[in-house]
C-alpha cells in the first residue's frame, strides 16, 4: 500500500508562472491520479481565479512585492511577509 503524493506548488503573479505550474500538476495527476495538489498564492492576483479553474485548490497569502514606484507601500512589507510565512507553516503541517 503506497501513500498519496501530496503536493503543494507555489508560482504566480503571471500567466507565464501561473500557466506552466497548472500544467505541471496536471501531468503529475495523469500520472499519479490519487495525487492532492494544493497551490500557495497572492490574495488578490490572477493565480487565485485561474487555479480554481483548472481544478485546484489554492490557499492565498497576504503578500505582495516591493513596490518601487510607491516606497510608502513598502512600510507594510515586513509585516507582510512574516504573516504570511507564518501562515505558510500553519498549511504545511
Amino acid at each position: 500500500m503506497s501513500k498519496k503524493l501530496k503536493i503543494l506548488m507555489s508560482g504566480g503573479g503571471t500567466g507565464g508562472h501561473i500557466f506552466p505550474a497548472i500544467a505541471i500538476a496536471q501531468e503529475i495527476q495523469k500520472r499519479f491520479p490519487d495525487s492532492q495538489f494544493l497551490f500557495i498564492g497572492a490574495q488578490n492576483k490572477m493565480e487565485m481565479e485561474k487555479v480554481p479553474q483548472a481544478g485546484f485548490k489554492i490557499e492565498g497569502l497576504n503578500i505582495a512585492g516591493f513596490d518601487r514606484g510607491n516606497k510608502l507601500k513598502n512600510i507594510s512589507l515586513p509585516y507582510k511577509v512574516v504573516m504570511s510565512l507564518l501562515k505558510l507553516k500553519k498549511i504545511i503541517k
